[in-house]
């Protein structure tokens, strides 16, 4: 995985490492009442028209985030062997030309991962994609990228939704 964000990869790795722990794993169990989309591996649910696809190495994790590493290695088994799980929600942005050359310009200074947290800045390639930074699924999301999810659904939070192109929504 070759996260924009710091740390991304380094939780990657911890949740891989741990011993699943599924104490409190709770799949979707009703998936009538909603949508569903099946990823490479993993299952996602929702219930809104407020949804977009967002590439995992754009996921920032929320800030402060508290890391049960256990549980996501448990939601990553039970992904894997078909559960479905709701999506994660967030703060989702457009890429456009400004976060480019705003990015560019806080690495050339050396301060892009304490002002953005990010490792690595936007490039022209970037523009139009969406990041998000999650306020809600951090280990669903995590579980998903264990299992090398390409992208994720995310449930975009009121104050974002005119950030998301028409076309875009999913």
């Amino acid at each position: 995985m070759d996260s924009f964000f710091g740390e991304t990869e380094d939780i990657v790795e911890a949740v891989r490492d741990a011993s699943p722990d599924d104490a409190n794993v709770h799949p979707v169990e009703d998936t009538d009442q909603g949508k569903t989309e099946r990823g490479r591996v993993a299952n996602w649910f929702w219930q809104s028209n407020y949804v977009v696809e967002v590439d995992t190495d754009k996921i920032l994790f929320m800030v402060g985030n508290t890391w049960n590493f256990e549980h996501a290695a448990a939601v990553a088994d039970a992904m894997r062997d078909g559960a479905t799980f709701e999506i994660p929600a967030g703060r989702v942005h457009r890429i456009t030309a400004a976060h480019v050359k705003n990015s560019q310009e806080h690495d050339k200074k050396g301060d892009l991962e304490e002002q953005y947290g990010m490792t690595r800045p936007w490039s022209k390639a970037d523009i139009g994609n969406y990041y998000a930074q999650l306020i809600d699924g951090n280990h669903r999301a995590v579980a998903a990228m264990v299992l090398r999810e390409p992208s994720i659904p995310v449930y975009v939070g009121e104050n974002y939704r005119e950030n998301i192109r028409k076309k875009d929504w999913i």
